[in-house]
């Protein structure tokens, strides 16, 4: 899936295929492409991610990790929150926002952040306050190191999403690099300094993020200016698709989540470890697709602005090939590997997984099918079709898992997630359709 970004949005182009010199150029110019690092930085990304959870697991307590686990889906959460209600928004405004007023837009959405990390601080604060007092003490473990350091980390994330937004992907990476670097250092030192204790490994986390956020902050400070009327003004615009959004990902979270939580139910945990293996080697190349959904979004509203319904009738379709070719080549990758790479992973490999592994990978297909009309309804400012089709093919999720749990087990489950995920690509491409070919 990691095709170069030329075959995807707007680029310069590349020189005609022939001679050795000129395949060498095409060749350099598609690694330098905008998905090529939009997909090394979504590795970079998770591989910080992996390797300081390893560290932690490695060396610490079973005790001290789950705690680390604990902070770490809390700033998910936060992340979450800002994404729907202000970066995102921010994205597909943009292009649409006159020259003139860009900056003040941007500054906008600075204010806007760090509003929002002295408020989560202060949440978490309060949080921690309670906890500790009423003896909760893994909460209070959980959002008392988190009440200063979740700043940093959170503003850090809000910089890397504005490189996305302005297609800055390049410099996206290297500053990712430089965070990720930065981090695995820290945590490093703290295990040889036997300091490797949550609430140290979260400064380090900071201290990182920090420092890269203050780069972002000196060299763009020129590009934005904040005005408090404005900050309030276009944080009103932006949660009504906000809103959208936050259901649209409410629906596809619970769509994930659902069948762990049946399975639990009906069969037990055995079932629910049986079910992750499968599900954790069939999101492996998600990495890929999270980095092209980083790239979709600025794209897909650019083209909107310059060229109306029909650029976006054009990068759509260049998307859907891309997203198509590639979840085809990855589900296939999986189906062929995938009980390889579960058995070196987790030293285990349900009996019944290749069925599994085959319905996952059939629905990662489905799902990756008509992704880029979900961007291109968002930019149509129709984020709620996005919503009523995702919820539509959640109800024939749980439906069919309900009725096939008892008789097929997990294979039912697995199986259950592709009728709901087709539903969504039918309804999702009559409301698409629709909309780009109306006045």
């Amino acid at each position: 899936m990691s095709l170069p970004a030329s075959s995807i949005g707007p680029e310069e182009p590349l020189p005609p295929p022939g001679k050795l010199g000129a395949m060498w150029s095409r060749g350099l110019a598609a690694a330098s492409g905008r998905l090529t690092y939009a997909l090394a930085d979504q590795v970079t990304y998770s591989f910080g991610n992996m390797v300081v959870a390893a560290i932690l697991s490695r060396h610490g307590s079973r005790t001290e990790f789950g705690t680390y686990i604990l902070t770490q889906r809390a700033m998910d959460i936060f992340i979450q929150i800002c994404s729907v209600f202000s970066w995102a928004p921010f994205m597909f405004r943009l292009p649409s926002t006159p020259k003139e007023r860009q900056h003040i837009f941007l500054g906008s959405i600075v204010g806007q952040q760090v509003c929002a990390c002295l408020v989560f601080a202060l949440l978490l604060w309060m949080g921690g306050w309670w906890t500790a007092g009423h003896h909760y003490d893994l909460y209070a473990n959980v959002l008392v190191p988190l009440a200063v350091t979740s700043m940093a980390i959170l503003f850090r994330e809000f910089t890397r999403r504005m490189y996305f937004a302005e297609l800055r992907f390049k410099a996206a990476f290297w500053t990712e690099i430089a965070t990720v670097g930065l981090q695995i250092a820290g945590v490093e030192l703290l295990y040889r300094f036997g300091r490797l204790h949550v609430p140290e490994t979260l400064q380090v986390l900071s201290f990182g993020a920090g420092l890269v956020s203050l780069y972002w902050v000196l060299t763009e400070w020129k590009t934005f200016k904040i005005r408090l009327r404005d900050v309030y003004e276009d944080l009103r615009r932006d949660l009504r698709l906000g809103g959208w959004l936050l259901g649209g990902n409410m629906i596809s979270m619970a769509s994930a989540q659902c069948n762990p939580w049946l399975l639990g139910a009906v069969l037990g945990p055995a079932s629910v470890g049986a079910y992750a293996i499968c599900e954790s080697v069939v999101n492996i190349p998600r990495v890929a697709l999270n980095s092209l959904q980083n790239a979709m979004a600025p794209v897909v509203a650019r083209s909107l602005a310059k060229d109306g319904k029909t650029g976006l009738r054009q990068v759509i379709a260049r998307y859907d090939r891309a997203l198509l070719l590639g979840s085809a080549v990855c589900a296939a990758g999986v189906l062929a590997l995938g009980p390889w790479v579960a058995r070196l992973i987790f030293k285990a490999f349900p009996d019944n997984g290749r069925l599994v592994l085959l319905f996952l990978a059939l629905n990662f297909i489905a799902v990756a099918a008509t992704l880029a009309q979900s961007y291109g309804l968002t930019a149509l400012d129709k984020a709620g079709l996005v919503f009523y089709a995702n919820l539509v093919g959640f109800a024939v999720q749980v439906l069919v898992a309900i009725a096939l749990v008892g008789k097929l087990n997990v294979v039912g489950v697995a199986l259950a997630m592709l009728p709901g995920s087709i539903v969504v690509v039918i309804i999702r491409q009559i409301f698409y359709r629709r909309e780009i070919t109306s006045q």
